[in-house]
């Protein structure tokens, strides 16, 4: 006799794999933080006490948060005293990766370039520690992003030019870095953003009048610098912009030619 399928065998066989899809995701996710954790120095040990295989899934573990199916959505260990790097940081393990929240702690080292992985990554902060190097061009493949913070660290080397595929993007901020180079054309492509903060670095180079592109911007600080040349007229087309910082820098003043509002 041939055997028939019922749609409730093939609920059941679809539930079995769902579940156990879930359940390989999650070992898999917990296996990389315990891996990164055994990397961090000792103190970070007793601050992330909590990250152990007795006490449950990583899900109740400090700073961890996952979506409904069980997966890490969001990893937020601000101001936690942790003292390490990223280099044992698994980021592809992380496919539902929604926030990435590492400020105010003593990470060091470089950003690895494989962060280029956290495809669905809408926030990004590791502000306020000791990174090192440079940006990795990869961060322009974080497409989803809504917010970047990497301010206060000790990153080097340009602005990569991979920073315009970030068209999502409201908020970028890498202020108080030792930043060199020019600011690349590409901030032009970034047309949702409205706060640019890359105060207190080593940028040289003419303002790029691409920038004259970003109509929704109304935050733009380029002090302390060492920028060069005209302030580009492309500045008076910024309609939405009310905070303006280029002092500190070896730019010529000249009168913008203001764009008219109707009110």
């Amino acid at each position: 006799m041939m055997a028939t399928t019922t749609p409730t065998s093939i609920f059941c066989s679809c539930s079995y794999f769902c579940i156990r899809a879930a359940v390989q995701t999650e070992e898999a996710e917990a296996d990389s933080l315990l891996r990164w954790k055994a990397s961090l120095d000792n103190q970070s040990q007793y601050f992330l006490s909590s990250w152990n295989t007795t006490a449950g899934r990583p899900c109740n573990w400090f700073g961890i948060h996952c979506n409904e199916a069980g997966s890490v959505s969001n990893i937020s260990l601000t101001d936690s005293g942790l003292e390490g790097t990223l280099q044992s940081f698994s980021f592809p393990s992380f496919p539902n990766l929604v926030k990435l929240n590492l400020s105010n702690n003593s990470f060091h080292e470089n950003i690895p370039s494989h962060i280029g992985n956290l495809s669905k990554l809408k926030i990004l902060d590791f502000s306020v520690n000791e990174i090192s190097g440079s940006i990795p061009q990869e961060i322009g493949m974080l497409n989803s992003l809504t917010y970047i913070d990497l301010s206060d660290n000790f990153l080097t080397g340009t602005i990569p030019a991979s920073i315009g595929n970030l068209t999502a993007l409201p908020i970028l901020s890498i202020q108080r870095n030792q930043l060199s180079g020019s600011l690349p054309q590409e901030l032009g492509m970034l047309k949702f953003v409205t706060e640019i903060f890359f105060s207190e670095n080593s940028l040289t180079g003419i303002i790029p009048i691409s920038i004259g592109n970003l109509t929704n911007l109304w935050a733009l600080y380029l002090d302390r610098n060492q920028l060069s040349g005209s302030i580009p007229q492309e500045i008076g087309m910024l309609r939405s912009l009310t905070e303006l910082a280029l002092s500190y820098n070896n730019l010529m003043v000249q009168f913008l030619k203001l764009q008219k509002t109707n009110r």
